[in-house]
């Protein structure tokens, strides 16, 4: 009877754990993006017990190299580094000018 299974409707359970594999993934990458927004490391944020046991290693590093979430760690950077214009003399803003 298993034989007898349209081949189309076989495919039908992958495309939804790709669905989920997808909103799963996108759902790491908003709390990867918010805890960068509260200052937390990238390392601290891939080692936590709640993102390592839902990910692989692949999946964290794609996490990781999201444009997203690339992002939101030059936005910390940048943050980091506001402060030393005064002592350095340098403008940030106009260091852009390539």
């Amino acid at each position: 009877m298993a034989d007898q299974v349209d081949p189309a409707a076989r495919g039908i359970p992958k495309r939804f754990r790709d669905l989920s594999v997808d909103v799963r993934q996108e759902r790491l990458i908003r709390y990867t993006v918010k805890q960068l927004g509260l200052g937390r490391h990238a390392d601290d944020i891939m080692n936590d017990p709640e993102i390592v046991v839902h990910t692989s290693e692949v999946t964290r590093a794609d996490i990781l190299q999201n444009p997203v979430v690339l992002k939101a760690i030059e936005e910390q950077i940048k943050r980091q580094f506001s402060g030393y214009s005064a002592v350095t003399g340098s403008d940030t803003e106009n260091s852009d000018s390539d």
